[in-house]
């Protein structure tokens, strides 16, 4: 790989002697990317002018479209005239070179240093709690227990929020760990958690900020997610949320219960592996692999079959092992049982494991 150093230095020369320099920042969509919120936010809020683009994770280039300008294949994606930098911490530092009055670090050196500590625990940090807490910035508030890892990582975010300047930021001005740590503070009014009064009053101030507010309005237009895309196509991230989950199995329930085989095997990876009693049954083998041997031991399942009706009770998401319980009763033909299947799914939502369980009669 080219060493990017020297372009960067001519781009940077030639910038000044124009003006300041072209800058786009690609995004992903703002309901759901965090990470996208930190960059985008530290522009808007420092006033630095930038053009938006959303890369839609419904894109079915997703991955290759953004690997294209940042080979790690995430975003933010910051596009300096024709140079790309990925990753929102180099983004940070990027826009401190290029804007040094703008006010990205605090003036002050050891408060400068404290914010970059501050911004590389957010980056390196935090894992459980993002897990279990994936943003979603349509989500209801309902309260989320928390793992005792998580809950450990959401008292050491309340202890830096409550550090903050009372009425201010965490530093008084506004700069690059502000940006960092709200989106983690508006997790804590996505899932009801519990923080301290002046942690909760930091969030509170940055929710109202109008950045924030301008980028919820902007999400609006991505609110309503539906399990399938218009093409019946799972979407990249399908399932990011318990709200999600629980769209999916709902889908999946109406799917059999209309009798929509297509349907169903839509939901499954081409090479899904699936384990159930009633494929022993019905074809004479518990586990069928592929979605070619799932459609032929399900169509052989509804030749059989008169009667059909799963009745969905719960969706338990296991966001850190992308694992989802369903429980419902099946009546097949009259006969009730309780059961439940458990589903590992892949990126873009679609199962790639899935095994059945039957219990007593309901």
């Amino acid at each position: 790989m080219r060493h990017p150093g020297p372009r960067c230095a001519r781009l940077r020369a030639g910038s000044r002697a124009k003006g300041n320099p072209v800058l786009k920042l690609l995004i992903g969509n703002q309901r759901f990317s965090s990470w996208s919120l930190r960059a985008w936010l530290l522009l808007q809020q420092l006033g630095i002018p930038f053009e938006a683009q959303v890369l839609p994770y419904t894109r079915p280039d997703w991955g290759a479209a953004v690997r294209s300008l940042n080979a790690a294949g995430t975003v933010p994606v910051l596009m300096i005239e024709s140079f790309a930098v990925g990753d929102s911490l180099a983004i940070a530092e990027t826009l401190a070179e290029l804007y040094p009055q703008a006010g990205v670090w605090p003036a002050d050196a050891q408060e400068r240093a404290m914010a970059r500590s501050l911004c590389a625990e957010m980056h390196s940090s935090f894992g459980a709690l993002r897990s279990e807490c994936a943003f979603d910035l349509f989500r209801d508030g309902a309260p989320r227990p928390l793992s005792a890892q998580a809950a450990a990582q959401l008292a050491r975010v309340d202890r830096i929020l409550a550090g903050a300047v009372e009425g201010a930021f965490l530093f008084g001005r506004f700069c690059a760990a502000d940006a960092f740590f709200i989106p983690v503070g508006l997790r804590v009014l996505q899932y009801g958690l519990e923080v301290s009064p002046r942690a909760r009053a930091y969030i509170e101030r940055a929710a109202a900020l109008p950045a924030v507010q301008l980028w919820t309005a902007q999400a609006q237009n991505e609110r309503d997610w539906p399990p399938l895309g218009t093409s019946g196509k799972p979407y990249h991230r399908a399932v990011v949320s318990g709200e999600d989950a629980l769209r999916l199995a709902r889908h999946w329930a109406d799917s059999w219960n209309a009798r929509r085989l297509d349907a169903v095997l839509e939901l499954f990876a081409e090479d899904a592996v699936f384990v159930s009693p009633k494929a022993e049954v019905f074809i004479g083998r518990a586990r069928v692999e592929g979605k070619a041997a799932l459609r032929g031991y399900w169509t052989t399942a509804l030749e059989r079959i008169t009667q059909l009706r799963f009745t969905l009770e719960t969706a338990d998401w296991d966001a850190s092992t992308s694992t989802l319980l369903v429980v419902y009763v099946a009546d097949l033909d009259g006969k009730r049982a309780r059961a439940s299947e458990r589903w590992v799914l892949e990126a873009d939502g679609r199962i790639r494991y899935g095994e059945a369980y039957y219990g007593a009669s309901a």
